[in-house]
């Protein structure tokens, strides 16, 4: 069990965070703190006359409405309210089907307002953190707290969305594996499948591990129990999900798949790389160069290299899934990286990937730090200049260019003081704030839709 200090000190450190975000919101609403410090490079949205302009005001105030009837959280609220009633004739209310329906059921069922389910959806992610350092990175899960609150990721979980129920079902599904209890983990895992329409991508990750594993080591035997519960599980709660939706409809048993098509969203060959706002596209730009490029690199590196590492079956888990993801969303939406950081980053098996190197820093050798930060900085800057507004620089990138400082700062953090990893964890940690809180403007505002 986690200590009782540590698990003191990680409420702590959650609770100074929230705290500190909704003073840093609260003050960039006032119009003389924002024209004073702010207004000059970080210029803000608002919709006149059914089109987004740049303004340079300060932040909106968030209300109930705001939180509820924007972006994907609508579909939410929808579902929570009606379940998968429709008009045949309303495009929208049809594309409903491509939301499943244990996060719209856990909102009902809570009876909590949209900012009271952002606020549950904030501790799930917490608690997720907490349950995942725990299994992968237990001699550090201050650190990994600390690292997760640096990432320029974090306003999905601080919405009404799916992604911290689907967070917290996959980590209690990996405490069920760690703990030998198939109890938990096939209840864990049943949750996750009927969070999200993940399916193919868990089942494909699942399979291509076990004979990526395989193929790495030839002593190795498939563990076809593990493979069965996993694929059996995962079938289940999306069969469970298509039966419920068939309540409300009479046609394809995949119907969530064929609603995709609402956004565009089918097989298609990518014919460039573009995005539908600036500010998602510098993340999912960095989310495609780390998850395509170095998770290639990692997996052709323990292919090549087969003695025994240090990294467990979930850590290769982690990169074959978030190389997948990578590859359907450029496949799926042709080209759009939109929403891509948000599949990949925003993901369990990303913050796995981060705690498991946690848990096993050394000193790589400056030269190599230097080798790998220049190979990220040119992959995305290839893909910058696909995208006319994507070459711009200004705040915008702001949240690409903390990707970028987190990378080289865990790479370095062997070399830091103790006063120096402060230093950097406190600076990481407020501008994470100011960006996760300028990107929930955004979405109050029903302005660029950058997840």
């Amino acid at each position: 069990m986690i200590k009782a200090k540590t698990l003191f000190l990680t409420v702590l450190i959650a609770a100074g965070y929230s705290i500190l975000f909704i003073t840093v919101y609260n003050l960039l609403q006032n119009p003389s703190l924002y024209n004073r410090f702010f207004s000059e490079v970080m210029s803000t949205y608002e919709i006149q006359d059914n089109s987004i302009t740049v303004v340079k005001k300060p932040f909106a105030p968030v209300t109930e409405k705001s939180f509820v009837e924007n972006m994907d959280a609508h579909h939410y609220l929808y579902i929570k309210d009606n379940q998968y009633n429709y008009d045949p004739n309303d495009e929208v209310t049809r594309s409903n089907f491509a939301f499943f329906p244990l996060f719209p059921l856990a909102w009902k069922i809570s009876q909590l307002s949209g900012i009271g389910i952002s606020i549950l959806n904030f501790l799930l992610h917490i608690a997720s953190v907490i349950i995942l350092a725990w299994i992968f990175c237990r001699q550090s899960i201050l650190l990994s707290l600390i690292a997760v609150l640096t990432l320029p990721t974090l306003t999905v979980f601080l919405i009404p969305y799916s992604e911290a129920l689907f967070m917290f079902s996959i980590s209690l599904a990996l405490l069920g594996w760690y703990k030998e209890n198939k109890l938990i983990y096939v209840s864990g895992l049943l949750c996750a499948s009927m969070t999200r329409p993940v399916f193919i991508l868990l089942i494909g990750s699942i399979i291509a591990t076990e004979i990526f594993l395989l193929l790495c080591d030839k002593n190795r035997k498939i563990n076809y129990q593990h493979l069965f519960i996993t694929v059996a599980t995962i079938l289940g709660g999306t069969f469970i999900v298509t039966l419920f939706q068939r309540m409300y409809h009479h046609g394809s048993l995949l119907t969530f798949i064929d609603a995709q098509k609402h956004w565009g969203t089918f097989l298609q060959i990518p014919k460039t790389i573009v995005d539908w706002s600036n500010e998602g596209y510098g993340m999912n730009v960095g989310a495609m160069v780390f998850c395509f490029v170095f998770g290639s690199v990692v997996l052709i590196s323990k292919f090549i290299k087969t003695e025994k590492g240090v990294f467990n079956y979930w850590y290769y888990f982690s990169w074959i899934y978030l190389l997948f993801a990578t590859v359907f969303v450029l496949f799926l939406q042709g080209g759009c990286l939109h929403s891509l950081y948000r599949y990949t980053l925003c993901t369990p098996f990303c913050y796995i990937i981060i705690f498991q190197h946690i848990n096993n820093l050394n000193k790589i050798p400056i030269k190599k730090i230097f080798l790998i930060f220049s190979l990220f900085i040119a992959c995305c800057i290839v893909f910058f200049n696909q995208a006319a507004y994507g070459s711009s620089w200004g705040f915008s990138k702001t949240g690409f260019m903390l990707l970028c400082l987190n990378l080289v700062f865990f790479m370095l953090i062997p070399y830091t003081s103790k006063t120096q990893k402060y230093i950097g964890f406190s600076l990481l940690i407020l501008a994470s704030i100011i960006w996760n809180a300028y990107l929930l403007n955004m979405f109050v505002t029903r302005a660029w839709i950058f997840l």
